[in-house]
């Protein structure tokens, strides 16, 4: 990576360090930060003499993702589900299908041009979550836990469901073009889940061993999540699959090996997580939206709050009915649900792996979409938690009324 690009990530991580408590309690959040760091740095000429070409860029923003796949499919099983396991449920199996089959129609309305599958693809690439960018919300202790859970949990496992999708669909688009549908989906994620399962399984396994004869230090045992997750990406992506894939589903077998073993397991992992996504977000200022200010159009900032509006709130709304919850509960789960780092690396993915007709509209959309996603639902994060959390309390108060009025009454 270039020097310049390496003493300006650190310069700004440093500085947001030094006000990171303070901005907690403000509307601006730490990716607001960093991706207008990075504007500003491509706008002042700062990181002009960075090649993107070779300089590392695309790898940082993989291996991070890779990472929080990992991390966020490990810690799943390390989490209880069991308080109330059917919110997060509701969510990834109702709530996801109909915002992508949502998206898709209005992508192809916003987008008529671009074909049904590149319409698929805008609403698949956009579906997951990114809790990084609304921390208030799922980190407030007067927000209910069963809330919290849900949306971390969705955010957490959002991402690694919507993958085998877009493979799926990039392979239907070359498809298309006379490619082999069934060799890259097979390639892409076969492969990667095989990967997944053998070096995930393997690693837990020889970790647990280690812990039993206490041949590994409490440090160590964390840092060796990092690395696992890391290899497994990797060695998948070396053979040909798809190093997401793989390490999504090693995430998944390495948490429930290694869970019952010490529940801090992923702790550096999560910090590390933490500071390379900030690093990806000054890389999306930097090289991504500040050369690329002419895609927003009108056509892509109508779909942008589309989606991150009615596209989310309409299947939310519907994965809750039969919950019995009250509008503001459901509008505070089907609002909080931010684009990110995800949204950016697979419209990467599309453009490096897939030559599709509509790849510069999708990429267009995914831009504008998570740029206003950073800035709508950062702004909002903490105003929005502190006045469902007061919302709460005030019914929590009227509730114990009534229960005390009803005892009285009975005696």
């Amino acid at each position: 990576m270039d020097p310049e690009l390496i003493i300006y990530t650190a310069v700004a991580l440093f500085a947001y360090a030094l006000v990171s408590k303070r901005l907690t309690t403000t509307p601006i959040s730490a990716p607001m930060v960093f991706v207008g760091l990075g504007v500003a740095g491509y706008a002042f000429g700062v990181l002009d003499t960075v090649q993107v070409d070779g300089s590392g860029v695309g790898e940082v923003l993989e291996l991070t993702l890779a990472l929080l796949l990992f991390t966020d499919a490990a810690k799943v099983h390390v989490r209880s589900w069991e308080a109330d396991m059917d919110l997060p449920t509701r969510l990834l199996t109702i709530g996801m299908p109909l915002m992508i089959v949502l998206g898709t129609i209005g992508a192809a309305l916003v987008f008529p041009a671009i074909g049904l599958v590149a319409a698929a693809l805008i609403a698949t690439i956009l579906a997951p979550t990114d809790a990084a960018l609304g921390k208030a919300v799922v980190t407030n202790p007067n927000v209910p836990d069963r809330i919290r859970e849900a949306l971390g949990i969705e955010s957490g496992l959002n991402d690694g469901i919507a993958l085998p999708i877009i493979l799926f669909l990039i392979a239907l688009g070359e498809s298309e073009e006379g490619r082999s549908l069934w060799g890259l989906f097979v390639d892409g994620i076969g492969l990667g889940v095989l990967v997944g399962l053998g070096l995930g399984a393997g690693a837990a396994l020889a970790l647990r061993y280690a812990v039993r004869r206490s041949w590994i230090a409490p440090v160590w045992m964390r840092i060796s999540v990092v690395a696992v997750a890391f290899s497994t990406f990797l060695v998948a992506d070396a053979m040909g699959g798809s190093g997401f894939i793989a390490a999504y589903v090693g995430g998944n077998v390495f948490g429930r090996l290694v869970d019952p073993l010490d529940h801090s397991a992923g702790a550096f992992g999560e910090d590390l997580g933490t500071i390379l996504t900030m690093i990806s977000f000054l890389i999306f200022g930097a090289f991504i939206l500040g050369p690329n200010q002419a895609v927003f159009t009108t056509s892509t900032v109508i779909y942008a709050i589309l989606s991150l509006t009615v596209i989310r709130m309409i299947p939310v709304a519907i994965s809750m009915i039969g919950r019995e919850f009250r509008p503001p509960t459901v509008l505070y789960l089907g609002w909080f649900g931010p684009r990110g780092l995800a949204s950016i690396i697979f419209a990467g993915l599309l453009v490096e792996e897939a030559g599709l007709a509509g790849s510069e509209v999708i990429v267009s959309a995914v831009i504008v979409t998570v740029t206003l996603s950073v800035v709508l639902h950062g702004a909002t994060a903490p105003w929005g938690a502190n006045r469902y959390a007061a919302w709460v309390a005030a019914q929590e108060t009227i509730a114990d009324g009534a229960a005390k009025r009803s005892t009285a009454a009975d005696l």
